[in-house]
């Protein structure tokens, strides 16, 4: 039996964890009460992938010794991988309880805390794993990681070194010690440790993210879009969240350094990802602006379900106006009264529902309805409860097969997504009512003398003469025009106008005729 054992721990320390299966499971059979070679069956069958049954010989050795600390460890280390954290931790403890020092069960109910983002608790638990082996490379680097992740980047940086100390080429170690340096201000003693970690390992995507945020900080754009196009065009699979963030790089590096710069790479990332709506719209954008007559779709509903979460928090940042100029607009030329008129009105592309907010006010009791191409969007405005009704629709389609006609309509930031307004403008007027009132901001073109322009940015800007030229055309009356700072972009100021624009009463209209 000695020498089965032997071979079968070979065989396992070899690799050839089904060799060494057939081995135990014949030990197993001949000594059914044996908690070792029960383990050791579980042990093969996690190794091959078969954790449910690895889990099964696991509770098999509890049966024969409830005590059993190797048992409970492993099926808390396996519900762990399995993301049954409940019971992993559960298993965990029992381990503590018969064996306080044991450091994997510290370290299990330490990934668990850490994964649920309780970092204190995870803190704590990896502590653990410090105190009782302070020469514990693992117990180091969680550490330093952890304390990263409570922005307390001092002490991260001094776990990190002490992770280094213990393991000179981990490059784990020198990332976590240039991100708490890149995060404290230091880029170029940052960019030192993530370029030593470059020697030992140059193919880790999260070391070109860093390198390339750690370049972009100290101004470094050469060095900045070479990483972040090695980290793009390595990825498996770009997420549409990660074009965009691509793309709003190229923008930063258009805007504050090298429009070259940000050609070169926009080319590049046009040609490596043909497929992608949201490359095909931005890198022609800071290619070729005029080669855009339209945002496509699908463009527009990946980027605002991909932006969604953050969307708010985001225009907060830059100063974002519209809504609140849409709302003293419609104060100027709507009665508020306790016993005035409330309206029917639509809010064109209402994202989230912050204009809704500002002009609810204004609507009767059902008369709010919101669209927007972005589910992601809508998720967020149905939660604020100040519209009747949300449509999951392309603007121009729902304008165009709408029974309803209605008595306002607003579009706060909606045309920088448009080039040409002609068809837009003309499905308005047709589903306002007569009087009715479209109240809407557009970006300035300062850019050039074109009627709209494809902007660096992603999003057209137009010519005020050419607005004014369309709403005629399309049988609108400005009542007001008032140019003001719409947002900022790249810390510069975005200026536009907010257009109040009237459909003829019914009287004034067949007098036209």
């Amino acid at each position: 039996m000695e020498n089965l054992e032997n071979q079968a721990s070979t065989l396992f320390g070899e690799k050839e964890y089904a060799k060494a299966l057939e081995l135990y499971l014949l030990m197993l059979q001949g000594h059914p009460k044996n908690e070792k070679y029960a383990i050791s069956c579980g042990n093969c069958y996690d190794a091959i992938g078969d954790k449910d049954t690895a889990v099964k010989y696991y509770h098999d050795a509890l049966k024969i010794n409830k005590n059993s600390e190797a048992a409970m460890l492993n099926l808390s280390t396996i519900y762990y991988e399995l993301n049954d954290f409940e019971r992993s931790a559960e298993y965990a403890r029992k381990v503590l309880a018969q064996n306080e020092r044991n450091i994997a069960a510290w370290q299990n109910l330490a990934n668990i805390a850490f994964c649920n983002e309780q970092y204190e608790d995870a803190l704590q638990y990896y502590q653990k794993m410090y105190d009782y082996n302070n020469n514990s490379y693992i117990a180091m680097v969680n550490i330093a990681n952890t304390y990263y992740c409570l922005g307390k980047y001092v002490l991260a940086l001094d776990f990190a070194k002490k992770s280094l100390a213990k393991h000179p080429s981990s490059v784990m170690a020198h990332i976590l010690a240039g991100n708490s340096l890149n995060a404290m201000g230091k880029y170029e003693k940052a960019i030192d440790m993530y370029s030593r970690a470059y020697e030992l390992d140059n193919t880790n995507l999260e070391l070109f993210n860093s390198l390339s945020d750690a370049y972009r900080s100290n101004n470094d754009w050469e060095n900045c879009m070479l990483f972040a196009w090695r980290y793009m065009k390595n990825l498996p699979e770009p997420t549409n969240a990660e074009h965009l963030n691509f793309g709003y790089l190229l923008y930063e590096c258009y805007s504050e350094k090298s429009a070259e710069l940000a050609k070169k790479y926009a080319a590049k990332w046009l040609k490596f990802f043909p497929n992608s709506v949201i490359v095909k719209h931005w890198g022609s954008a800071l290619t070729d602006g005029k080669a855009l007559q339209q945002s496509d779709a699908e463009f527009i509903r990946e980027t605002f379900n991909s932006f969604a979460p953050e969307f708010e928090a985001t225009l907060a940042d830059l100063e974002y106006q519209a809504p609140d100029l849409i709302f003293e607009a419609l104060s100027q030329n709507l009665k508020s009264t306790l016993f005035s008129k409330k309206y029917h009105i639509l809010d064109l592309g209402c994202g989230t529902g912050l204009c809704g907010e500002k002009i609810k006010k204004f609507a009767t009791s059902h008369g709010l309805i919101g669209v927007d191409l972005s589910e992601k969007m809508l998720e967020i405005a149905k939660g604020k409860h100040v519209y009747s009704q949300l449509v999951c629709d392309d603007i121009c389609h729902y304008l165009e097969n709408s029974e309803y006609f209605f008595d306002v309509m607003v579009a706060a930031d909606v045309w920088t997504y448009y080039g040409d307004l002609t068809k837009a403008f003309v499905r308005v007027w047709r589903s306002l009512s007569p009087d009715g009132l479209f109240v809407f901001t557009f970006s300035e073109n300062e850019l050039n003398k074109e009627d709209f322009f494809m902007a660096p940015s992603g999003r057209f800007v137009h010519s005020f003469s050419y607005i004014e030229r369309v709403l005629k055309s399309a049988g609108f009356k400005i009542v007001s025009a008032d140019k003001h700072i719409l947002r900022n972009e790249a810390e510069v100021p975005v200026y536009g106008y907010v257009v109040v624009a009237r459909k003829p009463p019914l009287n004034k209209q067949q007098t036209q005729g």
